[in-house]
């Protein structure tokens, strides 16, 4: 009698793990299948982004990999300027997840030897919150970022 309830018992675990399994299974397939729609959806928040604060300025041209658990806050894009007469040929966007007042927002920084570090603005319209945004209370937070905008590159591999 013992022996046939510990087989009905390990038959029960056997469903649950199998069943546990192929669901995580089925979650990686999915996150594999959806991390170039989700690249190709940062690239063009950027160049939302761009197009307003800084038109006909760039294009987006290339996503880097962050080899950092940075990576879950942050993206790096190689930029090309639209105009060919430019002496910057590379310039770099970090789009970074910052807390503001009214809750994360993804802050645009800019990157080329010549000019360095620059806060462009936020990839998000905020409508009328873009006041609050633009406080002094979120000036410590962008200038912490802007310091660790090299850092990101060089975890990129870009740098």
């Amino acid at each position: 009698m013992p022996n046939t309830n510990m087989k009905e018992i390990a038959k029960k675990y056997g469903i649950f793990f199998g069943f546990l399994f192929g669901m995580s299974a089925l979650l990686i397939v999915f996150i594999l299948l959806a991390h170039g729609s989700w690249k190709r959806g940062l690239a063009q928040t950027v160049q939302d982004g761009l197009n307003r604060y800084l038109p006909d300025s760039y294009v987006v041209a290339e996503s880097h990999d962050i080899a950092s658990t940075v990576s879950t806050g942050a993206a790096v894009f190689s930029l090309k300027p639209r105009n060919a007469n430019t002496a910057e040929l590379t310039v770099y966007c970090v789009l970074q997840r910052i807390p503001t007042l009214i809750g994360p927002q993804p802050a645009m920084f800019l990157y080329s030897q010549r000019h360095g570090v620059r806060f462009v603005g936020y990839a998000t319209d905020a409508g009328k919150a873009e006041h609050i945004l633009n406080s002094d209370v979120g000036k410590s937070i962008i200038s912490y970022w802007q310091s660790q905008v090299p850092e990101i590159l060089e975890k990129a591999g870009v740098l």
